[in-house]
C-alpha cells in the first residue's frame, strides 16, 4: 500500500507540501527519527538509466547487509559506513533524484522503474566529508540508493525485534543478487526468515562436513524433498502476491518450517565409538489427501560387525519398511482436514554410545488435525556385546528393591519440579508405572535419566520432565555384569 506522505518522524508540512527540484533540511549530527535506526540491503537491480544486466554479487557487494543510521556514526560495510556523519532530510523532486539521472528520460518511466513515481519524494541525506548520499522513500516505503549503476532497496527489520539486528551481514545461506523466485525474494526481503535460511544452511552444512557419503545421501535427498513441499505448501510457488497480508502469511508460514528444520538438523550429530559411527538417516514423504508430511531422523551404525544387528533392530523396532502417515486411522479427519497442514515427524538423541551399549531416544511429534497434536519419548538401550535390547532386568539384580529407590528419588526430584510449576504431584502410580518401564531409561555415562512425559498438570499443559539419577547412587542394586555400569 502506497504511503502518501512519506516514513512517520518527519513533519507533515514537510512530507506533504508541494516542492521545487529540492527543500532540504538543514544538516544536523541526528538522523530523522523514521532513518534513525537499522535498515537491511535486501535487493538490488541495475538502476533504470543503466544498461539492464544480470548483477552478481560482486556487482552488488553492499545485498544482504544491515546498516544502522546513529548520531554523527554510520554503521555498515564501506561505502556507507561513516564515522562523522551528519544528516538532512526533505523533498526532492523526482528529476533531481540520484544526481539528477532520472531526469535523462523526461517523463515518469524511469522513477517508475526506481518506484519513485510522484513529482516529489521524501529523502534522506547522509553527507560524509565530501560524499552526499540520498535515500528516497519508494511507494512501498523502503528506501532506494544508487551505488554506481546499482540501486539498492533497504528495508526495516520485521518479523522480530528490530533490536536483535546490529550492522553487518545478516542475509540468508544464498546470495540475494540471485534471487529470483518468489520464496528466495521473501526470505531475502525479511530479517527473521534471512536468519532462520542462512541457520538452516548452516545446519545442513555442517551434516554435510560430518556425515558419511551414504548418510549425507539420505539427508540431501530428503532436504530436497522437505524444500518443494514446504515451499508449495507455503504457497511461495506461485508469482508474488500483490496484497501485503498475503506476503505476510507466506514469510510467516515459512519462518515456522525453517526455523523448525534448522531446529531439528542442529540437533543430529554424529557419535563415535572406537570404530564404530552412529549417525543420522533421514526420510521424506508426502500424501496428497489430506495434506501430510513425514519427516524420519533415525541413528545408523557403521564401522564394525556390530553395526548390521543394531541396524536390523533400528529398521523392526521404528518399522522404516512403511510410513506411519500411512497407517490405518493415523489421521483422524481423514479426508476432511480441509486446509490444515499436517505432520508426523520423529528424531532421536543419543544418551551413551561406548564399547558396551548404545542408548537412544526417539522423539515424535505428530500434528494430525484439530487439537491432535500428539508428542511422545521412548528410550532404547543396545547392548554390542550381546546384540540385543537391554532390559531392566539386566540392569538391576532381582531382590535388591531397586524399584523403591528409583521411585523415591525420582518421587522428590519431580516434587522440586512441580512445585517450581506450582503444580500438584504426580500420582504414586504414574511414578511406579514410568519406573517400571524400561523405555522411561535413557542412560548415560554417569547417570540415567527417567523420562517422566505429562500431558496434563493440574488442569495445564504439561510436557517432558527429566529426573537425573547419578549410576553411583544406582550401582548398590546392579548386576554384577549390569551393560550400563
Amino acid at each position: 500500500m502506497k504511503r502518501l506522505c512519506g516514513v512517520a518522524g518527519l513533519m507533515a508540512l514537510l512530507l506533504c507540501a508541494p516542492a521545487a527540484a529540492e527543500s532540504m533540511m538543514p544538516a544536523g549530527p541526528s538522523p530523522e527519527a523514521g532513518f534513525a535506526g537499522v535498515w537491511r540491503v535486501i535487493a538490488a537491480k541495475t538502476a533504470p538509466w543503466a544498461k539492464p544486466r544480470a548483477l552478481t554479487k560482486a556487482d552488488a557487494p553492499l545485498i544482504d547487509y544491515a546498516v544502522e543510521f546513529a548520531d554523527a556514526v554510520v554503521k555498515g560495510p564501506p561505502p556507507l559506513s561513516c564515522a562523522a556523519a551528519k544528516y538532512s532530510s526533505g523533498a526532492v523532486d523526482w528529476r533531481e533524484a540520484f544526481g539528477g539521472k532520472l531526469g535523462a528520460g523526461k517523463d515518469l518511466t524511469l522513477a517508475k522503474q526506481a518506484h519513485l513515481d510522484d513529482s516529489t519524494s521524501t529523502t534522506f541525506r547522509v553527507i560524509c566529508g565530501a560524499t552526499v548520499r540520498d535515500f528516497h522513500v519508494d511507494d512501498e516505503s523502503d528506501l532506494v540508493m544508487a551505488e554506481g549503476d546499482v540501486l539498492y532497496t533497504l528495508r526495516r527489520p520485521s518479523g522480530m525485534d528490530p533490536q536483535q539486528f546490529t550492522a553487518g551481514f545478516s542475509g540468508p545461506s544464498f546470495d540475494c543478487a540471485q534471487a529470483k523466485t518468489t520464496a528466495d525474494r521473501l526470505i531475502c526481503g525479511d530479517a527473521a526468515l534471512s536468519k532462520a535460511d542462512k541457520q538452516l544452511g548452516e545446519a545442513y552444512a555442517a551434516l554435510k562436513k560430518s556425515e558419511s557419503a551414504e548418510s549425507f545421501a539420505t539427508a540431501q535427498k530428503t532436504q530436497r524433498a522437505w524444500l518443494a513441499f514446504t515451499i508449495k505448501s507455503c504457497g511461495a510457488d506461485a508469482p508474488m502476491a500483490e496484497a501485503e497480508g498475503d506476503k505476510i502469511r507466506i514469510v510467516e508460514c515459512l519462518n515456522t518450517e525453517y526455523g523448525d528444520r534448522a531446529s531439528m538438523l542442529g540437533d543430529l550429530t554424529i557419535e563415535n565409538a572406537g570404530a564404530l559411527v552412529l549417525e543420522p538417516r533421514m526420510r521424506f514423504h508426502t500424501r496428497a489427501k489430506p495434506s501430510a508430511e513425514e519427516s524420519d531422523a533415525y541413528p545408523w551404525m557403521s564401522g564394525g560387525p556390530q553395526a548390521d544387528a543394531f541396524n536390523a533392530f533400528v529398521a523392526k523396532t521404528l518399522a522404516l519398511d512403511h510410513w506411519r502417515t500411512d497407517e490405518k486411522g493415523f489421521f483422524p479427519f481423514g479426508d476432511d482436514a480441509g486446509e490444515m497442514r499436517l505432520s508426523a515427524r520423529r528424531t532421536y538423541s543419543v544418551g551413551r554410545f561406548d564399547d558396551h551399549v548404545v542408548s537412544f531416544q526417539i522423539s515424535t511429534d505428530d500434528f494430525t488435525g484439530g487439537n491432535h497434536d500428539a508428542i511422545n519419548q521412548s528410550a532404547y538401550t543396545w547392548d554390542l556385546t550381546k546384540q540385543r535390547p537391554v532390559t531392566l532386568d539386566d540392569v538391576f539384580a532381582k531382590g535388591k528393591a531397586w524399584k523403591a529407590a528409583a521411585i523415591a528419588y525420582c518421587k522428590k526430584d519431580l516434587h522440586k519440579q512441580f512445585q517450581e510449576r506450582d503444580a500438584p504431584d504426580l500420582d504414586d502410580a504414574e511414578i511406579a508405572a514410568t519406573v517400571a518401564n524400561a523405555g522411561s531409561w535413557l542412560w548415560g555415562a554417569d547417570k540415567a535419566n527417567v523420562v517422566f512425559f505429562v500431558d496434563l498438570i493440574g488442569g495445564t499443559p504439561g510436557g517432558e520432565f527429566d529426573v537425573e539419577i547419578p549410576l553411583e547412587t544406582l550401582a548398590p542394586y546392579m548386576t554384577a555384569d549390569s551393560p550400563v555400569r
